[in-house]
């Protein structure tokens, strides 16, 4: 029995739509790897920026209670970012309940060099 073999291999025709349809492929690929490197470093500012804030808000959470106005004050925890904070008395509160609500703001700057900022707020009540 004789059997019948195909070794035409590919044609000039198929090539041609081939490697247009793969470089259109492979551009969409490295555009999408481009927004995800950019979306996955400003994300990490904004981690960091978060834990500077908890960190002080911790901090102030732990000082002795004094519910008069304090700030804004500001340091700077690393190059080009900086953290403001303040405290201020809740009004309509009074001892042995008397509140005091922290604000602390850290501000940084993306890679692109646009400012952005976030800021947490806690209450805390007299011991």
């Amino acid at each position: 029995m004789a059997s019948v073999r195909n070794e035409r291999g590919v044609t000039l025709m198929e090539v041609l739509v081939a490697v247009p349809v793969l470089a259109i492929g492979i551009l969409a690929i490295a555009s999408a790897l481009t927004l995800a490197h950019g979306g996955v470093v400003s994300g990490g500012g904004q981690s960091k920026a978060t834990n500077y804030a908890r960190q002080q808000i911790e901090s102030l959470k732990n000082l002795a209670f004094d519910p008069g106005p304090t700030g804004p004050v500001t340091d700077s925890p690393e190059r080009g970012v900086t953290r403001t904070w303040s405290i201020a008395p809740v009004a309509g509160t009074a001892a042995p309940n008397r509140l005091a609500r922290i604000t602390v703001t850290v501000g940084w700057q993306n890679p692109a060099g646009a400012a952005q900022g976030i800021s947490l707020e806690t209450m805390r009540a007299e011991q």
